[in-house]
Parts: structure tokens; C-alpha cells; sequence
């Protein structure tokens, strides 16, 4: 087994994301779903619940067989030693999170951030008392500085962030994460695995909101992290007390989704590129938010940092808010609803989703414009969406 283990880990992430983590049952080729809450208490798992050894095999919230072979396919496709996964995104964020941060500890992030994130520090971290201190991770001297300030005890950033698509500077935040004894975790669901493994770039913990590219079937909500097996094993223990567990068949569902994973990820990221190019060149687009665009901020630290755009495109047209509304109205290939990554093409305006508690004057100066929309690329043809676009732009 170690030495298939070690084949795999040497694999390209193609082979990887096909075959690690896979645990076939007699002459099954697929991992079965072990749908089951409890296991029989051996003598080696009564000894392991006693002792409190994580992911004992008792119990469902603890270790069950189906997670166990997600949680591997996470970890061989980020180089990473171990991983978990659990019920949804924001509870891989909150559980990782909390695991290293108590009262009076302070967490030096952005507000570039998913909306959601965004949500929970505000709301709930700073009622649990911790010092949540926003810098813009651009300015690395800002974020210096906010780590000599103070103890820190986590820098935390996206890779690529929702929904401005800026690429962070991961050798350089993890560099000055460790200088100041800060844990430094991203969270890479924008990115996946296929573009960018931030373990590799100094980053001691990288999430994922699964529900979105990992997956990519639009049919599951789950989270996960990836790690040191040290790292892992403490968060672990606070999944097992917060409860935020990923059950049997939904990790199923995302082992199998992960399988295609690369192939979908340079579909829709192919098409993302050719349908930025194409925005750029309308007049009824005001501005196009692509990295893979030498017009984008960070075209050059996209490609120092990523092995390939994103497969999501954001823009602002001509007209503001009303004409991003009527912009999508009109689409009828693309769908208009929230979340991204699946095998359909999705297109939201962060203004009356992910941001709408935002004040109007608090999303323009994150740089959220007016008809800004958010785009994720499916796996539709490009021509066809190309003309979708080209249709729907012509009636506002």
C-alpha cells in the first residue's frame, strides 16, 4: 500500500485525481458508501475511542470509510499529508479556524473574501472576542505591519478571491506568516487544486469549499482542509466536538466528482479564457476581471503563483446595476443563480448575493462596481456561450 501511496503522490494530478483515494470493497471497482452511522467496537477500536486517537472507528462523526476516501483524494491532489471534510464550506472555514484562534487572539485577513466569511468574522468571531484585524493582503508592508503590531496567531487569504479575482502573493504572505509566528491558511476554491497548491508555497493549511469546483455536479454542500497531519489531527478534534461532519453519501458523491475534476477544470477554464477575451473587446462591457488577461492587475503574479487562470469571469457593463439584471435575464444558456464550479455555466451579481449586505458605498470601495457580474464557466460549448453573451448584451 506505501508504495502504491508513493506512486500515486509522484503521479501527475490527472492520474491523481482519478485514483488516490479510492478503497475498493472485494471486487468493486468503486469505493462503496458506508452508509452508516456506527461500527462494531473491536478490540482495536475500543482502544483507539479510549484513548481518544482521532478518526477512531466507532462512529460516524468520528471516521467513517466514504469520508476517509475523499479526505485522501484532497490530500494526494495538494501534496499534503492529511486532510478532512466536512458538511459544507463555511464549516470547514469555522471549525479550521477556531481550532487556533481563542479569546483574545488575534486574525489578520482581508475583506476581500467570500461574502459568507465576511459574515461569520464579523458576526460571530468578534463575539467570541477575537481581534479580527482586515489589511489588504496587496500591501505587503500593510501586512507587516499588522503582524509586528500585535501577536498574531493566523494570517488568513484566498488564493484567487471571490469576487475580484486578485491572485495573493502566497510565498510572500507565508514568508512573513512564519517570520511573525502566524499560522498561514488559504482558502483555495477559486484556484483548486489544478491551478495552484498553496501547501507547496508555504501555506501550512488550505481549504476548499467542495460544493463549487471539487465536486462540480452542483448536487452536494461540503467543505475541507488540507495539511500536516499534526495540523489535521487538531482540527479534527474540534469537527468531532462542533459536529460539522460530511455524511457517507455525500462523500461518495464528491470522491466521484473529484475524479473528473482535471478535465473539467481545463474545460471550463479554456472557455473562461476565450469568453474574457471576447467581453474585453465589446463596447457594452465597461471592464473585464480575468487573470489570465495581461490587462488584469495581476496577470504576472498569475503566472508566477498559478498554473492556469480561473474559470471564472467577472465584469462590469455599460448601465450599472439595472443592466447586469437585464444583462442576465436575457442569457438562455447561462443560469442565473449562486454558487460556481459545476458543469453548468452559472452568472450572479454579487450585489444581491454573496455581497448584499454590503453597503452600496462599502462594495465600491472593496472595488465591487456597479454592474459587476460574477460568471462561472460550465461546460457548454464556448461558441454557444459566446453567443449567449453577444445576444444578451444587444438588448440592454
Amino acid at each position: 500500500m506505501s508504495s502504491e501511496k508513493d506512486h500515486l503522490r509522484k503521479s501527475g494530478k490527472g492520474t491523481r485525481a482519478v485514483h488516490s483515494g479510492n478503497s475498493p470493497s472485494e471486487n468493486s471497482l468503486n469505493t462503496p458508501v458506508y452508509q452508516s452511522s456506527t461500527f462494531f467496537l473491536d478490540d482495536n477500536a475500543y482502544q483507539m475511542w479510549q484513548a481518544g486517537t482521532p478518526r477512531a472507528p466507532v462512529y460516524s462523526r468520528y471516521n467513517n470509510p466514504s469520508m476517509r476516501a475523499a479526505e485522501k483524494k484532497v490530500a494526494h491532489l495538494e501534496n499534503a499529508e492529511d486532510a478532512l471534510v466536512f458538511s459544507s464550506g463555511m464549516a470547514a472555514i469555522c471549525t479550521t479556524l477556531l481550532t487556533f484562534l481563542s479569546q483574545g487572539d488575534r486574525l489578520v485577513t482581508t475583506r476581500n473574501l467570500y461574502g459568507g466569511t465576511i459574515l461569520s468574522l464579523d458576526q460571530d468571531f468578534t463575539r467570541f472576542g477575537i481581534d479580527v484585524h482586515y489589511v489588504d493582503v496587496k500591501d505587503l508592508d500593510a501586512v507587516e505591519e499588522a503582524l509586528k503590531e500585535k501577536e498574531t496567531k493566523v494570517l488568513y487569504c484566498e488564493t484567487v478571491t471571490n469576487p475580484l479575482l486578485e491572485v495573493s502573493d502566497l510565498p510572500a504572505l507565508a514568508k512573513l506568516a512564519k517570520k511573525y509566528g502566524a499560522l498561514p491558511i488559504v482558502d483555495s476554491t477559486f484556484a483548486t487544486p489544478m491551478a495552484c497548491q498553496p501547501l507547496d508555497h508555504g501555506f501550512e493549511l488550505v481549504l476548499h469549499s467542495v460544493t463549487k469546483l471539487l465536486n462540480g455536479h452542483s448536487d452536494i454542500l461540503g467543505g475541507t482542509v488540507a495539511g500536516s497531519q499534526d495540523l489535521i489531527h487538531q482540527i479534527w478534534y474540534k469537527l468531532r466536538n462542533f459536529g460539522g461532519s460530511m455524511d457517507p453519501h455525500q462523500a461518495s458523491l464528491l470522491e466521484r466528482g473529484m475524479k473528473t475534476l482535471h478535465v473539467r477544470y481545463e474545460k471550463a477554464m479554456t472557455t473562461a479564457h476565450k469568453l474574457a477575451s471576447w467581453l474585453e473587446s465589446h463596447d457594452k462591457v465597461k471592464k473585464v476581471i480575468y487573470p489570465g488577461l495581461e490587462s488584469h492587475a495581476d496577470y504576472d503574479l498569475c503566472k508566477k503563483i498559478l498554473d492556469s487562470p480561473s474559470t471564472m469571469v467577472c465584469f462590469e457593463v455599460e448601465g450599472g446595476d439595472e443592466a447586469g439584471r437585464k444583462l442576465m435575464d436575457n442569457l438562455k444558456t447561462a443560469t442565473q443563480a449562486v454558487s460556481l464550479g459545476g458543469v453548468e455555466s452559472l452568472i450572479s451579481m454579487p450585489c444581491s448575493t454573496t455581497h448584499v449586505s454590503w453597503k452600496k458605498e462599502d462594495r465600491l470601495a472593496a472595488g465591487i462596481g456597479l454592474g459587476f457580474v460574477r460568471f462561472s464557466t460550465g461546460l457548454e460549448d464556448t461558441d454557444d456561450l459566446i453567443a449567449d453573451f453577444d445576444q444578451a448584451l444587444k438588448k440592454i
